[in-house]
């Protein structure tokens, strides 16, 4: 008698395992969740900076182009930034334990020497030092990347 006891008690366990599975496999749709697509962009740790998904924005090769991406600054004093490609050069200020971004604080390039889906080198200076990021260059094929893009030049 004893087996046919633990027969039924087996069975009995049977649907709260089935549910156990269920509930742990996961029942998420990616489709429902966030659609915000993870940053293109590339990083660099460099001087006291943290550069974050660093990327160029623009409507062409040899077009303006704009840079997004977030700079943290670590350490407890502000820090002056030079960014250049091979023929321009912006100052960033940096805050103390604060941060840019891009989105909000426009850096825009007036060329963009390579065309949208390449790679181009950045030169970041900091205190006499230099680094090279090299940032991927999109243009609107993705939705979030539209509204940032520089007009394109005027034609000649």
């Amino acid at each position: 008698m004893k087996p046919a006891h633990s027969i039924t008690k087996s069975f009995h366990l049977i649907p709260a395992l089935a549910i156990s599975a269920a509930v742990l496999t996961g029942c998420y749709n990616p489709s429902e969740g966030d659609r915000d697509p993870i940053a293109l962009g590339a990083d660099l740790n460099f001087s006291g900076l943290q550069l974050r998904s660093v990327l160029i924005v623009t409507s062409g090769q040899n077009e303006p182009g704009r840079v997004l991406g977030t700079i943290f600054n670590t350490t407890a004093t502000d820090i002056q930034m030079v960014l250049a490609d091979s023929d321009e050069q912006h100052p960033v200020k940096i805050p103390a334990l604060g941060h840019v971004e891009f989105d909000q604080s426009p850096l825009i390039f007036n060329s963009t020497q390579e065309p949208p889906g390449a790679r181009t080198d950045l030169q970041v200076t900091v205190k006499g030092q230099q680094a090279t990021i090299n940032v991927p260059i999109q243009n609107g094929t993705f939705d979030q990347y539209r509204p940032y893009i520089p007009s394109p030049s005027p034609s000649s």
